[in-house]
């Protein structure tokens, strides 16, 4: 095989021909979208403050809550595992965070401004 013959040349990129062009054509939603979009596809629910708006995987997640909370097993099981995946109880379960630290010094020569006598 001479320099100018290499087989690696009718392989390499060529202009204007797409990468895999067998593959997924535009357009085409891949096999996880149509999943995505019915999950976060929004349903009214009523509730004790009205109805609201909420992703369909949202009120099936406060109905298995619910029915945990009334008592199956199974719908138990079911949320511990979510909250554990998601580490919701480590949220619980940890000590608030602390959002401002002050320092008073108070001089006790100085009268007090609260209105008491001292």
């Amino acid at each position: 095989m001479s320099e100018t013959e290499r087989n690696d040349v009718k392989t390499r990129f060529k202009k204007g021909q797409s990468g895999n062009p067998a593959g997924r054509p535009k357009g085409r939603k891949n096999t996880a979208t149509p999943l995505r979009d019915a999950f976060l596809k929004p349903v009214r629910i009523r509730d004790g403050q009205g109805t609201r708006d909420v992703p369909k995987i949202v009120a099936a997640a406060e109905v298995c809550l619910n029915n945990a909370l009334k008592g199956d097993l199974k719908a138990f099981v079911k949320i511990m595992e979510l909250a554990e995946r998601f580490k919701l109880l480590d949220i619980v379960s940890s000590p608030p965070e602390i959002t401002m630290i002050r320092h008073v010094i108070v001089d006790p020569r100085s009268p007090p401004n609260d209105g008491s006598p001292g």
